[in-house]
């Protein structure tokens, strides 16, 4: 979760270096054209020619990539898809990464429906991109995420907001008591300075802790106790991780762009994986590439 370097990639004339290009992968009304990959060595040409032709369109698994790219308009994400493929060369992955790579981020099967409709979100409900975190308070790894979060929402509004949905880890002893009082935050349209504050302080996450942070968001703590402690509160957390578990979430955090599972194994959630990612959507949304 380098973080740091996710900041960096989205100031990079402050960091000391130029934006990296853009690579590919989304969904949605237009795209610009793929060019053949000429600065590919003659053997990267010819394996760059064979998954073209082995790897299945993005919108469509009864033809290839190769026959996509033929037939302009009839998918506007073949063109993203082959600079995707591209790119993974270019990057020295080897064939089987290639593969995996490809499918993660373009296999239309993987896309699934992710209910937010009572989910904490951050973000114009307009944006081309939404991210959905499953996460737990006592996460270390989830905690690493929240300035990640931040800084994308910032760095390319209007494109992108973030929902919220618990997924509390059974041997993390405050997990549903920090999800329930997020609810109960929510309630009164303070979950994500709550959010902030707990993440902040993930050691400290006993009972009188979250209440004293509650307190400090000037909440109504009559209607706030009341919440936190109620059957529905503890339904909607119950809710949002059978979600989870029926999305095939196992662990936190756990990212659906889209819809479109972020593999953690595959893709660096902190670096040029996730930006190159996110700004295919957008173009995917928008017929323009996205310049950084």
């Amino acid at each position: 979760m380098r973080s740091h370097w996710l900041l960096c990639l989205l100031a990079a004339t402050a960091c000391g270096g130029p934006p990296s290009p853009a690579a590919p992968g989304g969904s949605g009304p237009g795209s610009t054209p793929a060019e053949r990959p000429l600065d590919l060595t003659g053997g990267e040409l010819r394996s760059y020619d064979a998954y073209l032709e082995r790897f299945p369109s993005p919108c469509s698994n009864d033809q290839s990539l190769a026959v996509c790219l033929e037939k302009p308009g009839s998918c506007p994400s073949c063109a993203a898809a082959a600079r995707f493929v591209a790119r993974s060369i270019r990057s020295g992955y080897v064939a089987q990464e290639v593969e995996a790579r490809y499918l993660g981020r373009f296999e239309p099967s993987l896309v699934q429906v992710v209910d937010i409709k009572d989910a904490p979100t951050f973000g114009p409900t307009t944006a081309a991109v939404t991210i959905v975190e499953f996460a737990d308070f006592q996460c270390p790894f989830c905690a690493a995420t929240v300035p990640v979060l931040d800084a994308l929402v910032e760095s390319y509004a209007p494109h992108v907001r973030v929902a919220f949905r618990d997924f509390p880890i059974k041997y993390h002893p405050h997990a549903h008591s920090t999800a329930q009082a997020g609810v109960a935050a929510h309630n009164q349209g303070k979950f994500w300075d709550l959010h902030h504050l707990m993440f902040a302080n993930r050691e400290q996450l006993d009972r009188p802790d979250v209440e004293r942070y509650a307190r400090s968001l000037n909440l109504d703590m009559r209607r706030f106790l009341e919440d936190w402690d109620s059957e529905k509160t503890a339904a909607r957390v119950q809710a949002s991780y059978d979600q989870g578990v029926s999305l095939q979430v196992r662990g936190t955090p756990a990212f659906f762009i889209n819809g479109r599972p972020f593999d953690l194994d595959l893709f660096d959630f902190g670096g040029e994986d996730l930006l190159s990612w996110i700004e295919l959507e957008i173009e995917m949304a928008t017929g323009k590439p996205y310049k950084r």
